[in-house]
């Protein structure tokens, strides 16, 4: 069965229960003949050797008790048998090229339990990195744009850790994302060291400045690698109004730098395009001298395969969303294949760096200190938001158990009743985070990441709106409790209006799942069990599973 459409949403990273999913990838060779039957034997039946698969290939998870995890259930999986091997058959290549993109503020995997059924960050990416220049690969990192889709302060901090983590792992190139743009990178440019910022066509201040280039050429094993990037077409109008900009139409920048790499003789010749894959073919057309052209935005995974552009005679890598793959493509200056391409999935067979372990406890860090010296989440959610639907404001979990004694059991069994606790025993703790806290507390905006009027402040301040409590479900309760418990003067129609305000019905089939019934209920449900943190959500089984079910009714 698919996802109905409508679970169809995005958030970056916030920390909730997810199932696996098994999304299949698969290794892919191209190139000419072998020089010998000996070269061909070898390139045909050599396998990863022993100490390169101790880097990459996690304790296989067999054999030992199965850990039902949220959304579901389900069991915590290998790597291996989930997502495949990884370079099997290749030999050490010449040089590898390594392209990421679309990070999308997804610099850790979503989810504060499960994360062996998760891919994507830049934990496991540094690990990757370093086991290949450990078996000694050489290495040549580019980054095709698009760090962040997110804007305010966090989506700020959070682009400034991304470029360091990014500088750390040693990349050569990364491009523009218009998003990336529309926020400070200014005042992010002039703190790197190196500075790997490259773009043709959009320079910071101008193109003199030094806080970019437009072009670059990596010399490594011999060979020399000339990278250029631009911004598509329609990304460079979005941001036609940001100051502190130069910007040229794609086409035009191509065509000033190509000439200066085409005179450094390069071996390969690489553009990025912060663009569509239809874009980035039409712009091999016209520019048949890039033997690769990497689309920053094109489909949610990689595909198999570098797919040919058949007019210029290039191969059109696509890098997927939210950093869950590499693509690691090999060169052979000798011998059959002359490349080989490779999409690496980023589960957890590869162990988390602790470089960037440091580094994400430093983001959190700075938000944890700008909460903490404000008092409240202000500076980086802003002002609390209206209440979402009437109701008069939160009064937390504990008073509804008060009347609805068989419902809060069913809550307490669940999940739910310590989605604030998994924050706060997270390494680091994630409790000032917006982007996780606002799945995992009561009165917040799920997909706004800001807490509404009344909502959760903090664990000292609003300790009883702390869990994934009924208001979020059934919406604010003040008003109903105020008047059942006679603390306002209410008629009988306000009675049973406050009453019906918080009703909420189950219809007939109801679910996410291709021909089920898209209900309010499971429509509240997919505000944070989307396809960035449930990807393999489904509401009737969570509903009313065997262990822990979620299904209640009535008041008592």
């Amino acid at each position: 069965m698919t996802k109905h459409d409508a679970t169809r949403r995005s958030r970056p990273y916030l920390f909730v229960l997810l199932l696996f999913a098994t999304p299949m990838w698969a290794a892919f060779a191209f190139g000419t003949k072998p020089e010998s039957e000996s070269q061909a034997a070898e390139l045909t039946t050599v396998k990863v050797p022993e100490k390169f698969e101790a880097h990459f290939v996690a304790k296989p998870v067999v054999d030992q008790p199965v850990a039902r995890v949220a959304a579901g259930g389900g069991s915590k999986v290998d790597p291996i048998k989930a997502n495949g091997r990884i370079f099997e058959g290749w030999a050490k290549p010449d040089l590898a090229l390594v392209f990421t993109g679309e990070q999308m503020g997804f610099f850790e995997p979503c989810g504060c339990a499960g994360l062996e059924n998760q891919k994507g960050g830049f934990k496991r990416r540094m690990t990757m990195v370093k086991g290949l220049r450990e078996q000694g690969w050489p290495l040549v990192l580019m980054d095709a744009g698009g760090l962040v889709r997110r804007f305010g302060p966090q989506a700020q901090i959070k682009l400034g850790k991304s470029l360091e983590g990014l500088v750390e792992m040693g990349y050569e190139a990364i491009s523009f994302g218009d998003k990336d743009l529309r926020l400070d990178m200014l005042s992010e440019a002039v703190n790197l060291d190196p500075n790997p910022l490259l773009s043709a066509n959009v320079g910071l201040v101008d193109f003199e400045a030094g806080f970019t280039q437009r072009f670059r050429v990596v010399e490594r094993a011999g060979m020399k690698i000339g990278i250029t990037s631009v911004m598509g077409e329609q990304e460079t109008k979005n941001v036609s109004s940001v100051s502190d900009l130069v910007v040229l139409p794609p086409e035009e920048a191509i065509e000033q730098v190509l000439p200066e790499l085409e005179a450094a003789q390069c071996d390969e010749l690489i553009l990025m395009v912060y663009g569509n894959a239809e874009e980035s073919r039409e712009l091999s057309k016209k520019f048949p001298q890039f033997r690769w052209v990497v689309a920053g935005k094109g489909g949610d995974e990689p595909p198999n395969k570098p797919a040919p552009i058949v007019e210029s005679g290039a191969r059109l890598i696509e890098v997927g969303h939210k950093g869950m793959y590499v693509v690691v493509l090999g060169i052979y200056k000798q011998g059959d294949p002359k490349y080989r391409y490779q999409k690496v999935p980023m589960d957890h067979r590869f162990e988390d760096a602790p470089e960037m372990e440091r580094l994400m406890e430093q983001y959190q860090n700075q938000l944890k200190t700008l909460v903490q010296a404000a008092g409240s989440f202000e500076p980086l959610t802003g002002k609390p938001q209206p209440l979402p639907e009437e109701g008069g404001g939160y009064v937390g979990s504990d008073t509804c158990a008060d009347c609805h004694v068989d419902a809060c059991d069913v809550f307490m069994a669940s999940p739910h009743a310590h989605a604030t606790e998994t924050l706060v025993k997270l390494d680091p703790p994630r409790h000032f985070d917006p982007e996780c806290v606002s799945c995992h507390v009561t009165g917040w905006n799920p997909q706004g990441f800001a807490p509404y009027v009344t909502g959760y402040e903090s664990l000292e301040k609003t300790p009883h709106l702390k869990m994934q409590g009924c208001e979020n479900c059934h919406g604010p309760a003040k008003s109903h409790v105020e008047a059942e418990l006679g603390e306002v003067d209410a008629t009988d129609e306000e009675l049973e209006k406050y009453r019906a305000l918080l009703h909420m019905k189950v219809v007939e089939n109801e679910g996410n799942m291709e021909g089920q019934v898209l209900g309010d209920v499971v429509k509240n449900c997919l505000e944070c069990h989307d396809l960035d943190n449930s990807p393999a959500f489904d509401f009737q089984e969570y509903w009313d599973r065997d262990e822990n079910p979620v299904k209640h009714e009535g008041k008592y």
